[in-house]
């Protein structure tokens, strides 16, 4: 009987601030944490680094892994880790952020505490009076006299035309408000001011103005949120945050991000060009080996998952393994390594009989295929998959041999000889038991009983 199995990679448990790459840095990218942490010490200017990686590729995993790495290293820094999605029910961006980095330096222990708590409460007491003014503003400008500061007479203005607006212009009726609306304005610039006065107070500047310590932002799921929000959140960050020493990490898809700018301003506008209005440069978090045409990360991941759900040890999971590794396709994400472990327990089966070298192979590829590729399994199912649909899923190259009569089970023997799981022969060919009772099968019935035997019926919302 089978060990006991699960069907989700339990969420790992780490402390924010605290834990670092040691303990948890399974796909080896220590290394690219040391040079994001490099980039940031050295350079005073602020800085916006986009950290772009695909949904799914351990973008927040390594965010918060790097925030302790880059504390317990650089002591004088200071991190602060915002999830961005999980505040985007709010209107106003600002004062979020600027609550969550309140909150980083009111929990530090130090010497200096009641320094930066006072530091905080500027910066919180800032943030609100400029939110305030935004709302007040942007109301009477936007309502023409929904508001103290412009009264009724912005009808007057929105409803004036021509000689009659100049003459209103030259009259004094009007004037007691328009003060009230720009002394409102001014006050805005004024906590604008003092809002970038706190910032720097953070950095702890010299004499000079130069920061002595880094205050390091990371804001993640950027793009999961409202483009609304997420838009504002951008803005906010040049209009604001433009402080030296001071820099943001944005976990973000930048691809997606681009969608969110189409969403906002039109199918029309150059969404990259835009972005780079408040993106200082990317910094790629990539999954597959281009040099060497391997994707060594996501197979060691899924190796990772089989393991803490209990599929490790199967002979279709160390097919599996080197089916990601080298065949799969390139954007093959960490969440479809997890996904695909998870559909190797929903198709283990304990009968023995179906424990054969050729059987294990088709099934191990049928898993990937169900996962990956619904349509082409859909296909397999009603037997009508032709050569080049596997070849290509498969990365096969063109000129595989095949014989027109055997095809499909070509692309088999290949992944089985390059798996070693079958010892290659002249011809090629799985050596399928005669006992097998789907021996005498054309070989599409014979991978569509085992899709349904295993995986048949079985849907994921």
């Amino acid at each position: 009987m089978d060990a006991s199995m699960h069907l989700t990679v339990p969420e790992p448990k780490i402390e924010l601030y605290e834990d670092g790459f040691d303990d948890h840095d399974q796909l080896d990218r220590e290394a690219t944490g040391k040079k994001l942490s490099d980039l940031v010490e050295r350079i005073d200017d602020p800085m916006v680094i986009a950290l772009d990686g695909a949904w799914g590729s351990g973008k927040s995993f390594f965010l918060k892994c790097w925030v302790g790495e880059h504390k317990n290293h650089n002591s004088e820094t200071k991190t602060v880790y915002f999830d961005a999605f999980e505040h985007d029910f709010l209107d106003d961006p600002l004062i979020a952020l600027t609550g969550a980095i309140a909150k980083r330096f009111e929990s530090a222990e130090s010497q200096e505490e009641g320094q930066k708590s006072e530091r905080s409460r500027q910066i919180k007491k800032a943030a609100w009076a400029i939110g305030k003014g935004a709302l007040r503003i942007g109301a009477s400008v936007a309502t023409f006299g929904a508001t103290e500061a412009l009264s009724d007479v912005g009808d007057a203005v929105a409803n004036a035309v021509g000689d009659e607006a100049e003459a209103f212009l030259n009259s004094g009726k009007g004037d007691e408000e328009a003060v009230k609306f720009w002394n409102a304005h001014d006050a805005r610039i004024a906590a604008m001011e003092a809002f970038r006065e706190a910032l720097t107070e953070l950095t702890e500047p010299s004499e000079d103005g130069e920061p002595q310590r880094k205050l390091v932002i990371v804001i993640d799921e950027l793009d999961r949120c409202r483009p609304d929000y997420a838009l504002s959140l951008l803005e906010i960050i040049k209009h604001f945050f433009n402080v030296p020493g001071v820099h943001f990490v944005l976990g973000v898809n930048l691809k997606e991000l681009q969608n969110s700018v189409r969403a906002r301003y039109g199918s029309g506008v150059d969404a990259a060009r835009y972005l780079r209005k408040f993106v200082t440069f990317g910094f790629d978090l990539p999954l597959y080996d281009s040099v060497r045409g391997r994707n060594d990360v996501a197979a060691r991941y899924f190796k990772k998952a089989a393991n803490s759900i209990g599929a490790n040890g199967r002979v279709e999971t160390d097919i599996i393994i080197v089916l990601v590794q080298y065949f799969l396709k390139p954007d093959v994400s960490l969440r479809d390594a997890e996904h695909i472990a998870t559909n190797v327990v929903i198709a283990a089966s304990s009968d023995t009989h179906w424990n054969n070298g050729a059987y294990k192979v088709a099934l191990a590829c049928l898993i990937c295929v169900y996962t990956l590729d619904p349509v082409l399994f859909s296909k397999i199912m009603s037997e009508s998959a032709v050569f080049s649909d596997l070849q290509k899923f498969f990365k096969l190259p063109e000129s595989l041999p095949a014989d027109p009569d055997g095809q499909l089970k070509t692309v088999c023997n290949v992944l089985a000889i390059s798996c070693g799981h079958v010892t290659p022969t002249s011809e090629h060919t799985l050596d399928i038991p005669k006992g097998d009772a789907l021996v005498d099968t054309e070989f599409k019935t014979y991978l569509s009983q085992i899709a349904r035997r295993h995986l048949g019926g079985i849907n994921f919302i």
